[in-house]
């Protein structure tokens, strides 16, 4: 009976493992050309979505100066079409730190903090640890704060499909107060973290005397008219895009909890490009002070607030970062000085092995404004 049972699993094992995976090769090119995309950045968006599972869909928005134009492609029954998708929704995942950032500018803007004031002083809480922690280590990830809380492995591990799901702001409270230590100090090091981005957003609440949801519509969407841009899904459940995991299944979407501000937003690319221009216009003061240079992370890296600083051979300077979740990953990287950008979302999982292809796609398409 075992025998048969471990028999029957392999074959279960084998018809997974091999039945979803698309094959490269076999992708059929039908991706038009039009006002929209030259010959060239066609055939760079088809060098990348042949690489994911059948019903994946990219959708990208090209910035320049004050206007954007859009781009939509899937892959069907191994075929690659052209689709109109700027209006549909995607997670994109790690991208809401930007918005978190921007966020904790306006409350400096607005006198309600100063970001080099450490968090301690708006909390009713003492945190477990002596040093100072400030609002700006949380946002250029500096702060010394774990990559993630200390057993938060072990207990997602029975829902690794939405992993940050139950973890509410009272078991965030009890790690700051009882059990969290840092890695390094205060200032010193660079060490991406989406706890820390998941408390920053937290404190700002507090700081602001309002959820997350409401300082996100109340400062960035209502006034850039982003209009399907949120924290709550069900608000936009008719626009989502099914998120993919590395196989090409429908997979679970992800609820972060109380850690909302270092992924929870959905956004469609219509509405990236708003905030993309808000930032390439060169009139906002809140993107200007989110785009100076904050720490050096190496040699071909700065940060500023929320955004990686990308040093390039030539002196120029772009303004990257990217997101993923269990059924997407997204990519916005943005010439500030030639006011140019480029966004891509999409619905394939961040774990699958050509995920990074993504943020690669997004620099050649900048890269290609040039020629």
């Amino acid at each position: 009976m075992m025998k048969r049972l471990l028999v029957a699993c392999g074959m279960v094992f084998i018809v997974l493992a091999c039945s979803s995976i698309s094959e490269p090769e076999l992708a059929i090119n039908k991706l038009v050309t039009d006002n929209k995309v030259s010959p060239e950045q066609k055939d760079s968006i088809a060098s990348v979505l042949k690489y994911y599972p059948n019903n994946t869909q990219l959708a990208i928005a090209i910035i320049n100066d004050s206007t954007a134009t859009f781009y939509g492609a899937l892959r069907k029954q191994d075929t690659l079409k052209t689709i109109e998708n700027r209006d549909r929704v995607f997670e994109i995942g790690s991208l809401t730190k930007v918005f978190t950032s921007a966020l904790m500018v306006h409350l400096a803007n607005e006198g309600k903090i100063e970001i080099n004031d450490p968090i301690q002083h708006y909390l009713d809480f003492d945190i477990n640890t002596e040093e100072d922690i400030t609002f700006k280590q949380l946002s250029n990830h500096t702060s010394g704060v774990p990559r993630l809380p200390s057993g938060f492995f072990w207990e997602s591990i029975w829902h690794m499909d939405n992993p940050y799901k139950d973890y509410d702001v009272s078991k965030l409270r009890e790690y700051m107060s009882t059990e969290m230590k840092l890695d390094t100090l205060p200032g010193v090091e660079h060490q991406y973290s989406n706890l820390g981005a998941g408390i920053l957003g937290y404190v700002l609440g507090i700081a602001d005397d309002k959820r997350y949801e409401e300082m996100l519509q109340h400062y960035i969407v209502s006034p850039l008219e982003m209009t399907r841009t949120t924290t709550i899904r069900k608000n936009v459940k008719e626009q989502l895009i099914a998120g993919l995991s590395k196989r090409g299944s429908v997979t679970s979407n992800w609820d972060l909890a109380a850690l909302k501000g270092a992924g929870a937003i959905l956004s469609t690319a219509e509405d990236l490009s708003k905030f993309g221009i808000a930032n390439v216009s060169g009139q906002d003061s809140i993107f200007q002070k989110m785009h100076q240079k904050t720490f050096t992370i190496n040699d071909g890296m700065d940060i500023g607030l929320g955004w990686f600083i990308l040093k390039r051979d030539s002196g120029d300077r772009w303004h990257w970062h990217n997101g993923g979740t269990g059924g997407y990953r997204s990519s916005m990287t943005l010439d500030i000085n030639d006011r140019k950008g480029v966004i891509v979302l999409s619905n394939i999982s961040a774990g699958h092995k050509a995920s990074s292809k993504i943020d690669k796609l997004g620099k050649v398409l900048l890269e290609s404004l040039y020629e």
